[in-house]
């Protein structure tokens, strides 16, 4: 009998697969034309997220990167957009990440350490406009 994998399993797989930035490096990416796809839960990214950071909950990436989904979300409908990943600690987005590449996405990098390391870094956190 195999193995149960864990949540970290599934982590550590993602993340070989994937580029990780640092968040100190945001900034540099954002210049240039980088950006940021917050993949945690609506509530999560209310609480406070990069500005400028569109919200995708991990829970509805595939559908909503799906070209041929009627749900689909227009921003993400370009391959060659380039995106940061952000989540809270960098799992979800890992993830998050390894699967956008294996849609086509061509310029996918993921935050390590997600909104935590951003906050212990002391950058801005923005809280988005109520929609």
């Amino acid at each position: 009998m195999s193995e149960e994998k864990t949540l970290m399993d599934f982590v550590k797989q993602a993340k070989s697969q994937i580029h990780e930035i640092e968040v100190l490096e945001v900034k540099s990416l954002l210049d240039e034309g980088y950006q940021v796809l917050d993949v945690r839960e609506p509530a999560e990214f209310m609480s406070g997220t990069i500005e400028g950071a569109l919200n995708i909950p991990r829970g509805i990436l595939e559908a909503a990167a799906d070209r041929q989904y009627a749900g689909r979300r227009e921003e993400l409908m370009d391959r060659d957009k380039k995106w940061l990943l952000l989540c809270a600690s960098s799992g979800r987005s890992a993830m998050a990440a390894a699967v956008m590449q294996q849609m086509g996405f061509k310029h996918i990098r993921n935050i390590n350490g997600g909104i935590a390391a951003w906050k212990a870094a002391e950058l801005a956190v923005k809280i988005p406009p109520q929609s």
